[in-house]
């Protein structure tokens, strides 16, 4: 496991945090309220494996609950494309490998129904 982040993917994932969609925005006012106990992190870099040239590599989900290796992707409109759904897949792919599982959310769930995003959530949860 690699403890060093390094620089350039702590910057992208500041930026992730700083642009967040609408979507994204909504769902994390209610992640991080008080009406929920768990402890769910934005745009949180994750080690996946280190290349044969020695480079580390990471992804960088939208929220994730470390503790219980739950990861939320927010999906948009851009995700439709084929070239983002594989990249989307491979990265879906290589978490699963890691033991994590991930729940992806609609943009449209979030802004018509967060109350049954919330249960999503929640029925995630062993």
């Amino acid at each position: 496991m690699c403890w060093f982040v390094p620089d350039i993917i702590k910057e992208s994932a500041r930026k992730l945090r700083k642009n967040m969609t609408d979507s994204e925005s909504i769902i994390w006012k209610e992640l991080k309220s008080k009406k929920t106990k768990y402890k769910f992190l934005r745009q949180k870099p994750i080690y996946l494996y280190t290349e044969n040239s020695w480079l580390d590599r990471y992804v960088i989900p939208d929220f994730c609950f470390l503790e219980l290796k739950l990861i939320i992707e927010v999906d948009w409109s851009i995700h439709n494309l084929e070239d983002i759904y594989l990249l989307d897949l491979e990265k879906e792919k290589l978490l699963t490998q890691k033991w994590f599982k991930i729940l992806r959310i609609k943009n449209n769930e979030i802004k018509n129904n967060m109350n049954l995003v919330l249960r999503k959530i929640h029925n995630s949860f062993p």
